[in-house]
């Protein structure tokens, strides 16, 4: 579709009412300008694709004097003869320079969002300006933002609601996909030009987010499929030192595993086009406080116990550290287990504890010398759960996060949890089916027969529980 076939519209309203945070959110664009003072001096486009055009206006600059000398449109056979003169007049006029930059693209036939903010009284100006859109007879919507307390909603509904066809609550910095689209819905009913193509474009942004949905579920997946499988092997380096050895051993494990984590958390923000979002950079605070092995993460997140035993989950050990003896490079089968067990084992036993690393070393430790410790993989009954879930609070919040919000976000685990809850993201509210699915999923992936058919049917199961949980 060429630039000049797609729908376009403009935001308008006062200074500081919100334009820009409307605009950020609905091209889903957070490098969209946005601050305490009026930061939109010209028309601003933002395309979206080849799908529409949002044009960022600046605010009105003297509404209430325009106003007289476009009063006449109301009368005239053709409104915006009126005030395509008035830009005329006026296109060198400092007085008016405002006006006539925002009518630039109402003259062009765009359709009207006008955002007010109810938590600011309605004052004259406003009045003017809500006359002046009226005028126009462009299709219209007016949106009712808020930046604090909404005290004068009822007063600003009131008054658009005698001069727009749509009035829509939107809150610019917590609009979700959901609420963006009825807003495209409700441009559509009212843009009868427009009406085809904003349709159109409707069903595509549905396409493009099935297709982010899936790219998640993915990601969490292969993710998964690694940490369930990851080991760290290292050749003995001194009999002596078999303690030292053991907790470096842990600690390159553990870093390995948080840097898998990591790497899809990271993916999934960039599915989601948020470069305000930071996940592991040491320059600025982690988006998830707490740690993959912190006591907090575990005792919050995961499947409570009983929900192990429902999801048909097996007792395991963290890590299995494995030692060979070898003598003049052949193994004489004298292997020693070195193994770290957890408390019970059990699902029910130790299903909120950290897994922990102990390593028993053999009576004749000097005889070790060439033998390999091998650390992981992990096999504690949560601890894919406990992935899952910290992959899911980034999906959670990245995608509700409207591009408006210029705050650093950081969870911890607490923190991640009720938002799991508060989202229906949490598996102890997931179907059951859910559950049984991706606990066979992870035993075959700790089996080692996760193949490519069984990966196709565990992001099926995963991406559709993701389209109910980010509604």
């Amino acid at each position: 579709m060429s630039a000049a076939d797609l729908p376009v519209i403009a935001i308008l309203g006062d200074v500081n009412h919100g334009k820009s945070s409307v605009v950020a959110t609905l091209a889903e664009d957070d490098s969209v300008g946005i601050g305490a003072f009026p930061t939109t001096t010209c028309c601003q486009r933002f395309r979206v694709r080849d799908l529409f055009e949002f044009v960022d206006t600046p605010g009105f600059q003297n509404a209430r004097e325009a106003l007289r000398e476009l009063e006449e449109a109301d009368t005239h056979r053709e409104p915006l003869a009126v005030f395509r003169k008035f830009v005329e007049r006026h296109r060198d006029d400092r007085f008016f320079v405002n006006e006539c930059r925002l009518l630039e693209p109402v003259l062009a036939g765009s359709a009207l969002l006008y955002v007010v903010d109810v938590s600011q009284p309605l004052e004259p100006r406003h009045e003017a300006e809500v006359k002046i859109l009226r005028l126009t007879g462009s299709p219209r919507i007016a949106l009712l933002n808020q930046t604090g307390e909404p005290r004068h909603r009822g007063v600003w509904e009131a008054r658009l609601r005698q001069n727009f066809s749509t009035v829509i609550d939107f809150d610019a910095h917590r609009a979700d996909f959901t609420n963006r689209l009825a807003l495209l819905e409700a441009l559509a009913t009212v843009d009868l030009a427009g009406k085809a193509r904003l349709r159109t474009a409707i069903a595509v942004l549905q396409r493009d987010r099935d297709e982010k949905l899936d790219t998640t579920a993915r990601v969490m997946i292969d993710a998964l499929a690694d940490v369930l499988t990851l080991k760290q092997t290292e050749a003995l380096r001194d009999p002596l030192r078999v303690a030292t050895q053991r907790r470096e051993i842990e600690e390159r494990f553990r870093e390995k595993l948080s840097g898998r984590e990591t790497a899809a958390h990271r993916e999934i923000v960039r599915t989601f086009a948020h470069r305000r979002v930071v996940v592991g950079d040491s320059a600025t605070p982690d988006f998830l406080r707490d740690g993959l092995f912190v006591e907090k993460t575990w005792s919050v997140l995961g499947l409570s116990g009983w929900r192990l035993v429902a999801a048909g989950a097996g007792g395991g050990a963290l890590v299995g550290a494995k030692i060979d003896l070898l003598f003049g490079g052949a193994t004489w089968g004298l292997g020693a287990l070195v193994g770290g067990t957890v408390g019970g084992g059990g699902a029910l036993a130790g299903s909120h504890s950290p897994p922990k690393l102990t390593v028993r070393v053999p009576l004749f430790s000097r005889a070790l010398v060439g033998a390999e410790l091998t650390a992981g993989p992990v096999a504690h009954d949560n601890f894919p759960w406990i992935v899952l879930d910290r992959a899911l609070g980034v999906f959670v919040s990245v995608s509700r996060r409207a591009h408006a919000r210029q705050d650093e976000e950081t969870l911890d685990a607490t923190a991640l949890a009720a938002r799991l809850q508060a989202t229906r993201a949490d598996k102890d509210q997931a179907w059951e089916a859910v559950c049984k699915a991706l606990a066979k999923t992870f035993r075959e992936m700790r089996k080692g027969r996760f193949d490519d058919e069984r990966r196709e049917t565990a992001v099926r199961v995963l991406r559709d529980w993701l389209r109910v949980i980010s509604v």
